[in-house]
């Protein structure tokens, strides 16, 4: 299974400040001092050194995900990131039309959604979406976000055949190599998490949910629904004084991510939905506060910790 990030900010796109970018300058090159950067192997030995936080960019746009299986295509929510994801695909035989692929959309507040109206491959004719959720009107919740008054494109201009099927919580359904197993999340609105299998590798996208008890049996559901997961996809907005101030906004942190992920003996862990605000060194700090939690554990459990940024591709 292909996994690759095109958007992993909540709330809203978040495009890089041009402060944070004079820093990230000014951090690299006072790095560089009494190198010879005239010479390129220098240059890329240098570069190659810096700490993500430096040379990169966590990105700002809102979540998306893509999921392949052989030749199937499965997007995840339709934030701003499928926009990019749209103008891949197009060189991917998509602006020829005629292609297929799947979308599961975890919920539709305005960050899960408000990337369709500028997915372009759903303007070419005999492309075929189908759409998956658990949500009876789902269509009628992208037709309003398309309203006149809010958007000049309405959603019947698309010229692809867009179908939808609702599914039900917590049953399992095949869609093409995929099984997939919704589960309700705790959110506001309702959000539902998908555990994603291909009969090689499993997937959990669980973005979007708070966990205000932390005892076993509060928390049994979603260790089992996580269960063994090649890679967990978790909701880490918050730092912990953050979601202590913010309870009932329904998000997480990257604590309650590595305690479900060691309780549920997961693989993987992608820290995700990275908050407005967060600069890329906070996001950092808590893949490292992450990593030593569950160093400490007892027995420890391996679980990689990883930072879910706009671009990650991953193979599980």
């Amino acid at each position: 299974m292909y996994i690759k990030f095109w958007g992993t900010r909540g709330s809203i796109p978040t495009p890089i400040s041009l402060d944070d970018m004079k820093y990230k300058i000014r951090k690299a090159l006072e790095g560089a001092a009494g190198l010879d950067l005239a010479d390129k192997a220098v240059l890329d030995r240098y570069l190659a050194r810096l700490p993500f936080t430096i040379q990169g960019s966590t990105g700002g746009n809102t979540p998306c995900l893509e999921v392949q299986s052989g030749d199937q295509v499965l997007i995840i929510d339709a934030g701003s990131g499928i926009r990019l994801l749209g103008i891949d695909m197009l060189k991917r035989g998509f602006a020829d039309g005629h292609q297929h692929a799947d979308v599961l959309i975890t919920h539709t507040h305005w960050d899960h959604i408000q990337g369709f109206p500028f997915f372009r491959p759903v303007f070419i004719p005999n492309n075929h979406f189908t759409f998956y959720s658990p949500f009876d009107d789902l269509p009628d919740r992208l037709n309003r976000q398309q309203h006149p008054d809010f958007f000049p494109v309405p959603v019947s201009y698309m010229s692809a055949t867009l179908e939808f099927k609702q599914l039900k919580a917590e049953q399992w359904y095949q869609i093409g190599n995929f099984r997939v197993y919704p589960m309700m999340l705790s959110h506001p609105g309702q959000a539902y998490g998908y555990r994603i299998e291909d009969g090689q590798s499993c997937l959990v996208c669980a973005s979007d949910s708070e966990y205000k008890q932390v005892d076993p049996t509060s928390t049994e559901a979603y260790v089992d629904f996580f269960h063994d997961a090649d890679l967990l996809i978790f909701d880490a907005q918050y730092n912990l004084s953050e979601a202590l101030d913010r309870l009932d906004w329904g998000h997480s942190t990257a604590m309650m991510g590595a305690e479900l992920a060691y309780r549920a003996q997961a693989k993987r862990l992608a820290l995700f939905h990275h908050d407005p605000a967060s600069s890329d060194e906070k996001i950092w700090a808590g893949k490292e506060q992450a990593e030593a939690y569950l160093a400490r554990r007892k027995p420890q459990h391996v679980c990689e910790v990883i930072v879910a940024y706009d671009g990650l591709s991953l193979e599980i």
